[in-house]
């Protein structure tokens, strides 16, 4: 039973890994696609007789409450330029994904940010302290030995840097790669392991399906022009109303 747990927690690890990997890479698609959006959105209008700044006018209480995106100055930001304005560019917007955020101040935070954590989850982040603690005893810069080259201090450094993150942001998986990678043994609750994974996994499908459903990342999917307009188009509608294009 012990063997079945240990390979069953491997799958899980692996699968975790990836999805922080596809929601990384799907966010940095939808952030370098924003101002392709933009041109082409620009673009459609002319093309289309379209009267963008009067649509803009006409709408702007709704387009302030559906951006809602300011800067420090008080002025509003464009979402299509701002990876920070989430949500903005959302078919259909989903108030339920969370918003985590660590507490660096407290050593197992009961809540991190609005988020009150489980019994379970708090049990996990005090186990992967533990860890976190052993893997600082091998990278932490007051812990190296004077006998490492330059180059070797700084990795060593940059590793303790993301150790300490990983922890801060509960990606657990990194700590227990660095504990392989350094031969630190790692704690053998499975089951609980596999408990969170699991959680944490559908929290990171939902986020994943959430970026998927952004203008942005599905206009970087179109194949050509056609669909692109039809991003477009369905864009506008959902800003100002589907008579528009009635006119």
């Amino acid at each position: 039973m012990a063997v079945t747990a240990k390979l069953r927690w491997k799958r899980y690890v692996n699968e975790l890994r990836y999805a922080h990997e596809e929601l990384r890479f799907i966010k940095e698609i939808s952030t370098e696609a924003a101002r392709e959006f933009q041109v082409h959105y620009e673009e459609f209008c002319v093309r289309n007789d379209v009267d963008l700044a009067e649509l803009n006018r006409e709408h702007a209480e709704k387009l302030q409450q559906l951006y809602d995106c300011k800067t420090g100055d008080g002025t509003n930001k464009n979402p299509q330029f701002d990876a920070d304005c989430d949500g903005a560019m959302i078919l259909h917007d989903d108030d339920s994904v969370k918003s985590v955020n660590s507490n660096e101040s407290e050593e197992y935070p009961q809540q991190l940010g609005d988020y009150q954590m489980t019994k379970d989850e708090l049990e996990m982040h005090e186990t992967f302290n533990k860890v976190f603690r052993k893997i600082a005893m091998v990278l932490h810069p007051d812990k190296l030995s004077s006998n490492l080259s330059t180059e070797e201090r700084i990795e060593k450094r940059q590793l303790f840097t993301e150790a300490k993150d990983a922890l801060e942001k509960r990606r657990y998986f990194m700590l227990l790669d660095l504990a392989e990678k350094f031969k630190i043994s790692i704690p053998r609750n499975y089951g609980q392991q596999i408990r969170w994974m699991k959680k944490e996994l559908g929290d990171l499908n939902e986020d994943i399906l959430k970026q998927k459903n952004t203008y942005n990342y599905m206009f970087s999917e179109c194949e050509g022009e056609t669909e692109k307009d039809v991003v477009i188009m369905r864009f506008m509608s959902q800003l100002f109303g589907p008579e528009i294009f009635r006119q």
